[in-house]
């Protein structure tokens, strides 16, 4: 019992600290979207928003790729606890600026550098914690629950922006300095009270409780022996990975050979592209065409994204599917942004409710594959003496992601106005990508 519940206590510990780290982010993007605005209270244009989120995501995205496989060589706990600390310094910088009004673009570029930096430890370093805790079928499901926590972030993010400035009129640096303190907040707990992996009895309990459950989870996602055999173009010889007598660090050269992982990186950039493009840009576009509540309707891509992503990935638990579902909620995603795209005086209603279900469909699949098929991908057959590959599979997936959807943050204030008809383009490309493994999944009984 004891052991379980010890699984509970750092399954929440880790959800709660991300949620928070990932409030940052959209407290950021609402106060950065009036902070564009014309008018007294402006800081800088549209465009240059585009650039501090270019600079913000490149950075993100080439940190994870070289720091992130950190997370599989040193203390995990501290790796995690690293980032969270130095963003919540560089956030309390920021409120800082904007307390006494310096206004300087080139100051806010380079916190947005330096936060990316702070923040790629994050998403690796808790998976790999993660994975050490959890095996067999229930992992599956703890990271499917574990995928709504970015979401949860968001909406609380929203909720700070949008109740602080929004309804009680305070300053732009009030909900900075609110999600920058619970950040704190939740780092201090965890370096006390974060185990980063069981001791080595709790791991043979952990080990004897999985041998006694009846239930076995063959891995989903055509990465299994099966696949192996018929996917030799996308596979390395294992002796790449690893040797029968001694276990070695999964490079970042040879993690692009692993099967699927290539693709599936290419398929998350255009998706991780339309979660950040909405995430970054949607409130400006609100504001532009002056739309009220612009907060509630921001977080609705959240609130439609957290159940979405355990919804997707307990149906494919079930079905024993993953781009079947993928694929298709991508492209029916698409159909609604291109009706919000061409729609004529959409009421606040019609808003909430289309953009939920682009959420659920586009947020869902996001949350699907940045916390569930990262994970599976690094614990497939070609790897199983290699118990250090999470961390490096995680980050080539997110740092490439994040590099590509950086790029795309320079494009969209060229097509601002046609926002959800680019995001649309962007989804019907992911789908696209990952057809390969879809027409797999349909051949296969």
């Amino acid at each position: 019992m004891l052991i379980k519940f010890k699984r509970i206590f750092v399954f929440t510990l880790a959800f709660i600290q991300y949620v928070f780290l990932h409030s940052c982010r959209s407290t950021w993007s609402y106060v950065s979207g009036r902070m564009a605005q014309p008018g007294p209270d402006n800081y800088f244009n549209s465009q240059y928003l585009g650039y501090i989120n270019f600079a913000f995501l490149m950075s993100y995205g080439l940190s994870v790729s070289a720091i992130g496989q950190l997370g599989d060589r040193m203390n995990q706990k501290f790796f995690v606890l690293i980032g969270a600390f130095s963003t919540c310094l560089i956030f309390c910088s920021i409120g800082f600026f904007l307390h006494y009004e310096y206004k300087h673009p080139y100051l806010f570029m380079i916190l947005q550098i330096l936060n990316g930096i702070s923040q790629s430890t994050e998403w690796s370093g808790l998976l790999a914690i993660l994975n050490n805790w959890y095996m067999g079928p229930n992992k599956v499901l703890i990271l499917g629950y574990f995928s709504a926590s970015p979401c949860i972030g968001n909406i609380i993010g929203d909720l700070y922006s949008g109740s602080l400035i929004g309804k009680h009129d305070l300053p732009y640096y009030a909900p900075i300095y609110m999600s920058g303190l619970s950040l704190f907040t939740i780092s201090i707990i965890n370096l006390f009270a974060l185990q980063q992996a069981p001791f080595p009895n709790e791991t043979e309990e952990l080990v004897e409780h999985q041998e006694s459950m009846s239930i076995s989870l063959e891995p989903i996602l055509h990465i299994s022996k099966e696949n192996s055999s018929d996917s030799g173009e996308y596979s390395l010889p294992s002796s790449h990975f690893y040797k029968e007598s001694e276990q070695l660090s999964l490079s970042y050269y040879d993690a692009w050979f692993v099967p699927n992982v290539a693709m599936y990186a290419f398929a998350f950039g255009c998706i991780k592209s339309v979660y950040y493009i909405l995430g970054f840009w949607l409130p400006e576009y609100l504001n532009k065409n002056k739309v009220p509540d612009v907060a509630w309707i921001t977080a609705m891509t959240d609130i439609g994204a957290a159940p979405g992503g355990i919804i997707i990935c307990l149906i494919g638990y079930y079905t024993n599917k993953r781009a079947i579902i993928q694929v298709p909620s991508l492209w029916i995603g698409t159909v609604i942004m291109i009706i919000i795209n061409y729609a004529d005086n959409l009421t606040i209603f019609g808003y909430l409710i289309l953009v939920f279900i682009i959420g659920f469909l586009i947020g869902g699949t996001y949350n699907n594959i940045a916390a569930l098929i990262t994970v599976e991908l690094s614990n497939q057959d070609q790897l199983k003496n290699n118990k250090k590959a999470t961390a490096t599979i995680v980050s080539l997936i997110i740092g490439y992601a994040s590099a590509f959807s950086a790029i795309n943050q320079l494009i969209v204030p060229l097509v601002n106005d046609a926002l959800f008809l680019y995001c649309g383009i962007m989804s019907i490309i992911g789908g696209i990508v990952l057809s390969p493994l879809l027409i797999k999944e349909i051949k296969r009984k």
